[in-house]
């Protein structure tokens, strides 16, 4: 039986997540883009340096919860199909997220840490490479997320449409890490749409899935059988 209590601390784990994920994000306010002006730049660093300080330690503490909640959601797919290396994947991309999310965050937290006595020079390079690792967390998000959404279909853990929602959410970030190209303009690094759309979209998976495993209903696991699909 998959319906106990530590699955449903995954859940919350999750949806702790996705709260903590959007306030660091939106909590610092629109930041500019990487093509910006020096001083735009600066003046950003400076006026909002204690919100992106703190936006830093809620994305610090999410990139831990990220890692609880895919594993017990890797541990719910193992159980239902030991034969399957999607778990794993599942466990090892999330380890994967957590550790770049962690980064980023530490990275966000140095770029405004002392930006009143760096160089403007350092403080773009800086905040480039802040805006690179950025990106690049939705390329590492691809694996955890496409393997969720194969297990969700293979093992009927939840409804099908949660594991096409999965896959379209690997699609999306896939495809906003190729911001890392770019250097100005809509399609840019660290822009609206090659970060922040990417996050809302598997931030909507987080959600539903997360929910499903608080509310504990998923398949019962039947010996000698395949799980039970949903009603």
């Amino acid at each position: 039986m998959i319906e106990r209590h530590e699955l449903r601390w995954g859940g919350i784990a999750g949806l702790a997540f996705v709260v903590l994920a959007l306030l660091g994000k939106f909590l610092p306010g629109t930041a500019p883009g990487v093509d910006e002006p020096a001083d735009a730049i600066r003046n950003y660093l400076v006026d909002g340096r204690a919100s992106i300080l703190t936006g830093a330690l809620l994305w610090s503490a999410a990139a831990g919860l990220i890692i609880w909640f895919a594993a017990a959601f890797a541990e719910a797919l193992r159980e239902r199909d030991e034969r399957s290396d999607l778990h794993m994947a599942v466990l090892a991309g999330s380890v994967l997220v957590g550790a770049a999310i962690f980064v980023n965050a530490a990275a966000s937290a140095a770029v405004a840490y002392g930006v009143e006595n760096r160089q403007p020079a350092m403080t773009v390079m800086m905040y480039q490479w802040s805006a690179v690792i950025t990106t690049l967390i939705g390329f590492a998000a691809v694996l955890p997320l496409a393997a969720a959404g194969l297990g969700v279909l293979r093992t009927r853990l939840m409804p099908n449409w949660l594991g096409y929602l999965a896959l379209g959410a690997a699609v999306v970030s896939f495809a906003g890490a190729f911001g890392v190209f770019e250097t100005d303009g809509t399609f840019a690094a660290g822009g609206t749409l090659m970060t922040t759309v990417p996050l809302l979209v598997a931030a909507v998976w987080i959600t539903c899935a997360s929910a499903y495993m608080v509310r504990e209903q998923l398949p019962e696991i039947r010996t000698g059988e395949a799980a039970m699909p949903q009603t």
